[in-house]
């Protein structure tokens, strides 16, 4: 199994899933009878987004060409170290105690969650926590860099502790605050990683990470069973019918207004942080802007897939041409030599990776404050490429 396969198996759980949530009683959805084109446009942009991780997959690529480690070992301590310093803001902030209640007070999950929206209802306006900017910015790549350290040999075993706790740290926060979402795609997230670099891990080390790994998800489950619970479980058709709902509705949704929302919103979710940029007047988070869009038939308070986010942005023929000219240039810069792959091409990889398989349940994960995930990770990616490009003329 490798990680293109586990993304569209991802995409076929939620088909079904959307099936069973369109032929079961609407105690709180109501959607429109269901289109044959609108479903074909998605099925296409789904593949071409997700091309450069198919051709990855089929080059069977047998090596990883090392970064300059240097580079690489300093990003990880940097990042090890701003977890070290923002876990006592976990406890100052009460999210410990709220985690808590979670198991004895029915309503504390809608509490706070309600409390989360309040504060993401001012994000994006400045600067309030350095750190936890830091974390949040940092989390993909703590968790690549985290599987990429257990292929090397020998292995940093305290390297591989401290990002194995900051990876840890990156799905905490959401549960402390109520919020499924971001714990559910971090979880995402693992799982691409670990598939992306699974043919370059040993029998041993692959055993003891499956075990880890399903451990791990147990754990996260019980909470996340409990946020559910707590927010879902008085409302018509309880907890079981929310979940079938949050995992199968983006499709349903994207049939419905994906190619006509009644409008578009010039790029101001995808690209919100390059627009801001240039433009201070540009909504600084998603209750401006809904206020900003407010006619448009669907927004993003509920789930349409990634792609949705690219044709409610530009409008569905435009964001083709857009899809084509990322992939184009992934393919471009992504191509392996002799079956090799350098670990700044993979980075691109794992990039379209999260895209594909965050947004196929969800929406573009990287909008908003979010984008700075994309920043970190291409800053990453051409300082990197740099390196590797000097170390070949001083060779030469």
């Amino acid at each position: 199994m490798d990680a293109g396969n586990v993304i569209i198996a991802s995409y076929v759980l939620y088909a079904a899933l959307a099936w069973k949530l369109y032929n079961m009683p609407q105690p709180y959805w109501d959607f429109l009878p269901m289109r044959f084109f609108p479903f074909v446009y998605l099925f296409l942009m789904l593949l071409l987004a997700l091309w450069p991780v198919l051709r990855f997959d089929s080059r069977q690529v047998t090596e990883i060409t090392p970064p300059n480690m240097h580079v690489l070992n300093t990003t990880a301590w940097f990042i090890i170290i701003c977890s070290a310093l923002f876990v006592p803001h976990l406890f100052k902030m009460g999210g410990v105690d709220g985690f808590m209640q979670l198991f004895t007070d029915p309503s504390a999950g809608a509490g706070m969650y309600s409390d989360a929206l309040a504060e993401a209802a001012s994000s994006g306006s400045g600067v309030t926590n350095l750190l936890a900017i830091c974390v949040n910015a940092f989390a993909d790549i703590t968790i690549l860099l985290l599987f990429y350290q257990l292929t090397l040999k020998p292995r940093n075993i305290l390297l591989i502790i401290g990002l194995g706790l900051s990876s840890l740290l990156t799905i905490l926060p959401p549960i402390l605050m109520g919020q499924r979402g971001a714990a559910i795609t971090t979880l995402m997230t693992v799982v691409v990683a670990y598939f992306l670099v699974s043919n370059y891990l040993g029998k041993r080390i692959k055993k003891w990470i499956n075990m880890a790994c399903i451990s791990f998800v147990c754990l996260i489950t019980i909470p996340l069973a409990a946020i559910t619970f707590s927010r879902f479980d008085t409302k018509d058709g309880g907890a079981l019918t929310s979940a079938i709902y949050y995992a199968g509705q983006a499709p349903l949704n994207f049939n419905n207004y994906g190619l006509d929302a009644g409008g578009i919103r010039h790029g101001e979710r995808t690209l919100n942080l390059v627009k801001r940029l240039f433009d201070p007047s540009i909504p600084k988070n998603f209750e401006e802007r809904r206020d900003k869009y407010n006619y448009l038939k669907m927004d993003d308070y509920i789930f349409y897939t990634f792609v949705g986010d690219f044709t409610l942005d530009f409008g569905p023929y435009v964001a083709p041409l857009i899809f084509l000219l990322f992939t184009g240039l992934i393919l471009l810069l992504t191509k392996p030599q002799k079956n090799k792959i350098e670990f700044h091409q993979l980075l691109l990889i794992y990039l379209v990776a999260c895209i594909c398989m965050q947004g196929g349940m969800y929406l573009f994960a990287y909008s908003d404050t979010s984008g700075l995930k994309m920043v970190v990770l291409l800053m990453l990616y051409i300082i990197l490429k740099w390196s590797s490009n000097k170390s070949e003329k001083k060779l030469k």
